[in-house]
Formats: C-alpha cells, structure tokens, sequence
C-alpha cells in the first residue's frame, strides 16, 4: 500500500490562501540599520503588521513603551501575538509591557532582531494573527 503524495486527507495541514497584491509584508533583508520589507527599504526599527509596516521610533528595548505599540494594538483587528525582535541578543523580557499586553488578551515572546525575522515570515505565511516590533540591526 502506497501513501497519498498530497497532505490532501491529512486534517493536521492547514493551507491558507492570501490575494498575490505584493502587499503581504515578507521581511526580506534586516542588518545595516534598516529592512526590506514588501521588496521596500525601511531605515531604523518598525512595528510590522499582515499588510502594514510603520516606523518605530525605538532604538533601545529600554525605549519600549507601552504607548510606542498602540499602532499595532489599536486596530480593528489587533494582533494575537507580538513578537519583539531586541537586537542582537535581547537583554530584557519586557516584564511590564508583558503585563499590559496580557490585559488585552495578547500574547508575546521576546527573541534577537533576526529571529524575529524569519519567525514573523513563517506566522505571516500561515495567516496568524500576529505582528512583530523589530529594533534595527547593523
């Protein structure tokens, strides 16, 4: 008996389908202080979102606060899942912020700028409800 060569009968594998518009924002580059996202150049740290990416003015974790992620939080549809991507190696789990974003029902997970990265492109790929908050990296 041979196996099926398609996941077509497996209910683990879920595909999830987007519009091709080229506006999914795939992190494509990070490093030299900015990004490419979308195929677009961004300079400096962003906050990251299914189909949108703003600037973050926040060059430091000790520079997060709150207020700094109300463009990802206050939306129509506000994320499930932040992922903070802190540099190089992250020296904080953000405990406060941790806190305020547990009151809204949203979780979070700290990790390095790159991490973040390639994590936010796989959740971005299965259609989760997340966004990233990326501090550049050189």
């Amino acid at each position: 008996m041979t196996s099926p060569t398609t996941d077509e009968h497996n209910p683990l594998v879920s595909i999830t389908e987007f519009a091709d518009d080229g506006k999914l924002q795939i992190i494509h580059r990070y490093g030299g202080g900015g990004f490419s996202i979308a195929k677009q150049p961004y300079e400096g740290s962003q906050l990251v979102s299914m189909r949108k990416t703003t600037g973050w003015a926040v060059t430091h974790s000790d520079d997060i606060t709150f207020e700094s992620l109300k463009p990802l939080i206050e939306t129509e549809n506000p994320p499930e899942l932040i992922l903070f991507g802190l540099g190089e190696t992250p020296m904080t789990h953000l405990p406060e912020i941790r806190t305020q974003l547990h009151a809204l029902n949203i979780k979070m997970d700290v990790m390095s700028t790159a991490a973040a990265c390639r994590t936010w492109n796989i959740l971005l790929t299965e259609g989760r409800r997340a966004a990233a908050a990326i501090l550049a990296i050189d």
